[in-house]
């Protein structure tokens, strides 16, 4: 998504070198160097935005450079990203402690190398967007401060001290209730007794609701209405402000009421979908939700089965209840050290039995948290790897030729082998690929006999995408260095049916050391994946539901959302971005106005043109829209609390809500902006009615380079047509 970006690699390892190369060199500037003065020298004249150090070096220690590099000012916020070996907890851990964000493990996964890589460099463009911001709101603060004496005295509002006393008011809300201001300031705490109120202002800095209270003459008045904080320059808090807005009217008060159960039936729809997207996820894996000390609160049937446990034996235990004695303490330490930095946490867990028997489970834990950014729980989801833990270790232990004799080694080892064939698809190929041997399970698998196998090679079992991207090649050429290596493969079956699986190839080496076959070991994980799919569909289907659901609230048409998600997909693949990020972007840019949600109807649905301080008010659904989504670790929800953030920035810096400008704007934010608008336009909405095409195509023209990115703005007018037919496709 944001090309050229420099990234420095600190490495003495060719291998790893290469697979970085491959993987990074086409998005990123890639710099290499291999000890402590050639990386000094290369940050200080070619200043990377990453840096990935191992931390087995020849010369230097990779822990001593990034030491340096932290201690030093120019260098210091950097991000450094270790490279570290399997299991190796030890280097993990001080990884983190000299200054480290994130890891990576050799054998690499590529995935993992560009998602953490991608995510990092985002994740600190974003800490430098939100530095610049502040900055400027400091600036916004001072000038609001020079203008408090100044207030305009026509808007109902009241000042409050810090101990929640009325000490001003402007004119125009003693004449709302009736009294001179000595007889307002009088009543004392008046209107805003309840200490939620206030409570809800010290966590957010603001609070906005109805309010009901008495005027002079005894009529009852409600209001919505706006408590914040009183700042000066140097956000230092001297009291309270309240501003309101007389809705008594019963007509409007009804309106409100009817849009509001509306929302509400919108909102049990969406539920609806969570509450299927949860059960799905209990009935296809073991299950666990935890406080924020590790002590459950919920568990499903499955983690029942391999606990042993009943579900009111395990409600209100610490989750050690079921940890096994020989699971590290180091792992536990890690695990609670990442999930309490707001990440998720995997690795294969040794757990013990009500029994007393062990068991294994790949497990994956993560933080979730509430609207206002506080820890709720601890969600824990898991897969049973028992029977081939059991396997691995029965190979290990039973199977030493110190303690027992040939005899009884060719006895076990015939009972695993079989024992492994029922379970487990294997084959043997030589060093062509050749296909010498499969074992029952992968005939069963594939769908051919053993003599029809042996007429093949290995490649030709795979899914023609693996032949064409060189795959097999490079599986191939990593044997013949002596590399074990762990894949994911989709496959074909001699039906033509697509299965997939995990593989992990191993070369055979003769007494001279000499590569001369491979070993293939399979495990079908096609339902899994399956199931992953289903899971990650549903999930799109509950952020498009609630993009519909904001977008309702202010009275879009139908398709407004599909509209702009296929219109930003369209520009996102003209404009040249993978299709990773044309498909993120398409499931992300709907929720663009999630924050819609949050704004009083009395503004949402005005009309007529909003006055200035309405118009800030609603303004802030953009930053609205994004405080729901970016607690989440979710590539779509971080995405669309990106786009909700950004797309009414504009490209001359006058846009909202921090002024960004030009490449400063992101490129998700700056597609769903020329989307958005493209749509609002050419449709009727409560304001307007739909502009003509001609009318359209001038206003791009003349905002391009003001409001729109350049570029983008001449795609959108060089492929018009191809717009219009999205629009006539998804026509209300």
């Amino acid at each position: 998504m944001y090309n050229q970006e420099k990234i420095l690699i600190v490495d003495t390892d060719k291998n790893s070198i290469k697979t970085l190369s491959e993987e990074l060199g086409s998005t990123y500037d890639l710099n290499n160097t291999n000890d402590l003065n050639s990386t000094i020298d290369a940050v200080k004249t070619n200043r990377p935005n990453l840096i990935i150090i191992d931390t087995l070096l020849q010369k230097d220690d990779g822990f001593k450079i990034a030491k340096i590099l932290k201690s030093d000012s120019m260098t210091s916020e950097i991000p450094i990203i270790f490279i570290a070996q399997i299991e190796d907890t030890n280097n993990i851990s001080k990884a983190f402690e000299t200054g480290g964000v994130d890891y990576v493990l050799k054998p690499f996964n590529k995935i993992e190398v560009r998602a953490k890589v991608k995510n990092t460099l985002q994740l600190f463009r974003l800490r430098d967007s939100l530095s610049n911001a502040l900055s400027e709101r400091q600036e916004q603060i001072l000038q609001i401060e020079n203008q408090l004496e100044t207030i305009d005295q026509h808007v109902p509002r009241v000042y409050l001290d810090l101990e929640r006393n009325l000490i001003d008011a402007s004119s125009a809300y003693c004449e709302l209730m009736g009294m001179d201001k000595n007889a307002v300031i009088d009543r004392e705490k008046h209107c805003l007794e309840s200490e939620s109120i206030f409570e809800e202002v010290k966590k957010n800095g603001i609070w906005r609701g109805e309010i009901n209270t008495v005027s002079k003459s005894n009529e009852n008045l409600w209001f919505d209405t706006t408590v914040s904080y009183d700042l000066n320059c140097f956000k230092k808090v001297r009291g309270y402000i309240a501003t309101f807005t007389n809705i008594t009217n019963e007509k409007l008060v009804e309106q409100k009421n009817k849009k509001l159960d509306e929302f509400n039936s919108r909102l049990e729809d969406s539920l609806s979908y969570l509450k299927q997207f949860k059960q799905v996820v209990e009935e296809a894996s073991i299950f666990s939700i935890t406080d924020s000390k590790g002590v459950i609160k919920e568990v499903n049937k499955n983690f029942e089965n391999i606990s042993g446990y009943l579900e009111s034996e395990l409600i209100g235990q610490p989750h050690n209840i079921v940890r096994h004695p020989d699971m590290p303490k180091e792992a536990f330490k890690d695990m609670w050290e990442t999930i309490k930095s707001g990440y998720m946490w995997k690795g294969l867990v040794k757990n013990k039995r009500k029994d007393g028997n062990p068991y294994y489970v790949i497990s994956e834990i993560a933080p979730i948290y509430d609207r206002n950014g506080v820890l709720k729980e601890y969600i824990g989801i898991r897969i049973d790897v028992t029977e081939l833990e059991e396997y691995k270790n029965i190979l290990k232990n039973e199977l030493d030729t110190k303690s027992k004799s040939l005899e009884e080694n060719i006895n076990y080892t015939t009972q695993y082998e079989e024992a492994i064939n029922s379970t487990t698809a294997i084959t043997k190929s030589d060093v062509d690929s050749n296909i010498l041997y499969a074992n029952n399970k992968f005939c069963e698998l594939s769908g051919y006999s053993l003599d029809e196998l042996k007429k093949m090679k290995c490649q030709e079992l795979r899914d023609e995408k693996f032949r064409n991207n060189n795959t097999c090649n490079q599986i191939k050429e990593k044997l013949s260095n002596k590399e074990t290596v762990q894949i994911i493969l989709e496959n074909i079956s001699k039906n033509g049916d697509k299965y997939i699986t995990k593989n992990l190839f191993y070369p055979i080496l003769d007494l001279d050391g000499t590569v001369v076959e491979h070993l293939q070991i399979m495990y079908d994980i096609t339902e899994l994946v399956e199931l992953n799919e289903e899971i990650v569909n549903t999930q799109k289907e509950v952020v498009l539901t609630m993009g519909a659901i904001g977008e309702s609230r202010c009275k879009e048409t139908g398709h407004h959302v599909n509209r702009v998600a296929e219109f930003s997909a369209l520009l996102a693949r003209l404009y040249g971005l993978d299709e990773e990020d044309v498909n993120l972007l398409k499931q992300a840019s709907p929720m663009h106005d999630i924050g819609k949600v949050g704004i009083p109807d009395s503004i949402l649905k005005k009309p007529a043109k909003l006055t200035d301080e309405e118009f800030e008010i609603m303004k802030s659904h953009a930053e609205l829209g994004c405080n729901m989504l970016k607690h989440s670790n979710r590539p779509i929800l971080k995405a669309a609390a990106e786009v909700a953030f950004t797309h009414h920035e504009k490209w001359d810096g006058t846009g909202y809500p921090n002024k960004l400008s030009k490449d400063e704007i992101p490129i998700f934010g700056r597609i769903t902006a020329i989307a958005d608008v493209l749509d609002a336009l050419s449709e009727d909405r409560v304001y307007k009615k739909a502009w003509p095409m001609d009318e359209i195509i001038k206003f791009f023209k003349e905002e391009k380079g003001k409001h729109f990115d350049p570029k983008l703005t001449d795609l959108l007018l060089d492929n018009f047509e191809d717009f219009l037919e999205i629009k006539r496709r998804l026509k209300d």
